[in-house]
């Protein structure tokens, strides 16, 4: 990713993160004289809100821009490239769809949140009140990001029935799905980083904890699953090409002269060398 690719990534997030903790400052949400518990986890709550919400907009903006980019990748190894704003066309309605639930959890999730851990009654506190307000954007844009890795993810994966596909061409496409999991697994590990800050100085509470540990069952579930099965299966593809290549390159050394064919043969050593001894899988190296 290039300067002015990261620094397009990076703005509106800085923004938003930045425009939130103004908020909480102003509104008295963060102060740096914490004298309760109640203080503690208003401040806690505002930091870990502000920060995660710009963490979940980069994250959407990384993982959107890398889709599209490996959509297209993957249409043109299928000869399909006048197919793409098809497609961009649904996963935009798509993430209209999920914009819709994404507002309504917005709304729902602060007063769900504030009911089991007891701070409805402090509502009328001002404090408690933009805290509350602040939660809208982080509990959108959480929701948002999840229905959009869960969506995008799913969508390229329908391109990995390769039956009668050539070898080089599978394994491009498994890469193009890998890098996009991965890029996907990297930005949840960045929220998962951001997320002690809601704990500084106090307990987990229940609501925490069950919500974490089910968050973190389904990501397993819905993405180091699935990549850890696209390696194995990218890995089988690279030695059925290794073992071709390897057929094919006896083949032209026994059947002529080798200094007539050598260039073919080079060419041949070239592509084992590029799909099947790259550092996604290692090959088996039989020449």
């Amino acid at each position: 990713m290039n300067k002015v690719n990261l620094l397009e990534n990076l703005t509106y997030p800085l923004l938003l993160a930045t425009s939130m903790i103004v908020l909480h400052i102003i509104g008295g949400t963060i102060q740096l004289d914490i004298a309760s518990l109640d203080a503690q986890r208003d401040f806690n709550t505002a930091i870990g809100t502000s920060l995660l919400s710009g963490a979940f907009l980069l994250s959407i903006r990384v993982i959107q821009k890398s889709v599209a980019k490996h959509l297209l990748l993957i249409l043109e190894l299928t000869k399909r490239r006048h197919d793409f704003w098809l497609h961009r066309k649904a996963l935009s309605e798509q993430f209209k769809k999920h914009l819709i639930w994404s507002v309504s959890l917005g709304f729902i999730m602060p007063i769900l949140y504030m009911v089991t851990e007891g701070l409805i009654s402090r509502i009328n506190e001002k404090e408690v009140f933009i805290v509350a307000m602040g939660a809208i954007p982080f509990w959108l844009l959480m929701s948002l990001y999840i229905f959009q890795i869960t969506t995008v993810n799913r969508h390229l994966r329908t391109f990995l029935n390769t039956e009668g596909m050539e070898l080089i061409v599978k394994i491009r496409m498994y890469k193009s799905v890998i890098t996009v999991a991965a890029i996907t697994i990297a930005t949840t590990l960045l929220v998962f980083l951001i997320m002690p800050v809601f704990w500084i100085n106090l307990s987990v509470h229940l609501f925490d904890m069950v919500f974490i540990s089910s968050l973190c069952l389904f990501l397993t579930l819905l993405l180091v699953s699935p990549l850890i099965n696209y390696y194995r299966r990218l890995g089988k593809t690279k030695l059925l090409l290794a073992s071709d290549l390897d057929r094919r390159i006896d083949r032209l050394i026994k059947e002529s002269v080798t200094s007539e064919r050598s260039k073919e043969i080079e060419y041949l050593l070239g592509l084992k060398e590029k799909y099947c001894n790259s550092n996604f899988t290692a090959c088996i190296d039989k020449g």
